[in-house]
């Protein structure tokens, strides 16, 4: 039963708790207050049947969950929130079935979205229902009755070719060091950018930290999971290419950067500047300014180059090396700072496919010859 009293302004004011909640309701007249409690009531009983909006739910989740994200994976999550808002604006949490959700997927599939892509779209959903039932009192998760589209394409990076391979062993001179770092240690591109001179020790690199780019600037954080901290032999390749070098470095010098990790841009530039050196870089088609004119008056541009490879390519090619030479998944899932041994059992697949792909040419060159 409504509280009801007259303030001194001259309302009326009626107290109603609806769904757990007390709610203040003024107007003018008694019936004008009514009007207001029996909209509530409607509203209320809708909502109770339709869910939360589901705009409502997904701002909530993210405003939790951004500050658990790390910087470089936030701006994906938020495309996939407001992606899904885009979707389910206006439809309650109950609204929305396993068939609606399979009809966008779907629709993602046929515009030529990955795998990834869209199975990284399903967990976030996931994740939004989930927190409405953990939160808010839901009581229903459609995305636990959900399959993934068959036949979705899965993108995957291009191991390096053997000539390329052959061009970056053939030049650890100047920035040589970084994608020596990669190919001999495994190590992700931050860890190698975070590392300083006494993370170096007793022929072993100790990974502690990595550089994450806040836009353009370096900032320290912890390793991508706790599984990446790790301890990784330094092998006589990359000692090799160490020897000396690091002899003028301070211990807490970063070995790129010196007293700061490189920038974005800086490391952009280097690794670009490398691979036009060892000849590995192609026309992107786009071009800049030059400043300066032809002799007709024309402004004159000149065509971006872009490397033939990323630097975490090579950090493939130390897996399937690894898997090569008969380690155990085990203890490449230690060194490579894997989080999970199912992320290490897809490179031991993959490296294993290349190898009988490798098997079936010497077997048919054989026989051909034959």
């Amino acid at each position: 039963m409504a509280k009801t009293k007259k303030r001194a302004d001259g309302l009326i004011e009626r107290c109603r708790v609806i769904d757990g909640k007390t709610r203040h309701f003024y107007g003018r007249t008694a019936k004008e207050v009514q009007a207001k409690i029996d909209a509530a009531l409607i509203e209320a009983s809708t909502r109770r049947d339709r869910g939360d909006p589901f705009c409502e739910v997904a701002e909530a989740f993210w405003r939790a969950k951004e500050p658990c994200i790390k910087y470089g994976s936030r701006r994906g999550y938020r495309h996939k929130v407001e992606l899904a808002k885009g979707w389910f604006e206006g439809q309650g949490m109950r609204e929305i079935t396993s068939t609606d959700i399979n009809r966008e997927l779907m629709h993602m599939a046929a515009q030529g979205y990955a795998y990834k892509s869209i199975a990284g779209q399903k967990s976030v959903l996931s994740l939004i229902w989930q927190y409405w039932c953990a939160e808010m009192n839901g009581d229903t998760n459609p995305c636990t009755l959900l399959k993934l589209p068959q036949g979705l394409p899965q993108k995957k990076r291009r191991a390096p070719t053997e000539e390329e391979i052959a061009d970056v062993k053939a030049h650890p001179e100047g920035f040589g060091l970084c994608p020596a770092m990669m190919m001999y240690a495994g190590l992700r591109l931050g860890e190698v950018m975070a590392l300083q001179k006494r993370d170096l020790a007793g022929g072993k690199i100790s990974v502690t930290k990595a550089v994450v780019w806040h836009s353009n600037t370096p900032v320290l954080e912890p390793p991508k999971t706790a599984s990446a901290l790790r301890t990784v032999p330094i092998l006589q390749p990359l000692a090799d290419v160490l020897a000396g070098r690091l002899d003028d470095l301070a211990d807490d010098d970063f070995i790129f950067g010196g007293a700061r990790p490189y920038t974005k841009s800086r490391y952009e530039n280097a690794w670009r500047q490398y691979c036009i050196s060892i000849g590995r870089a192609h026309d992107s088609g786009k071009r800049y300014k030059t400043g300066k004119t032809s002799v007709t008056g024309e402004a004159l541009y000149k065509a971006v180059l872009e490397a033939d490879f990323t630097a975490h390519q090579l950090r493939h090619e130390f897996a399937g090396v690894l898997v090569e030479c008969g380690i155990s998944p085990v203890v490449i899932k230690e060194l490579m700072g894997h989080a999970d041994i199912l992320t290490t059992q897809r490179w031991y697949a993959e490296a294993k496919a290349r190898a009988v792909d490798e098997a079936a040419d010497i077997l048919n060159s054989y026989f051909t010859n034959q």
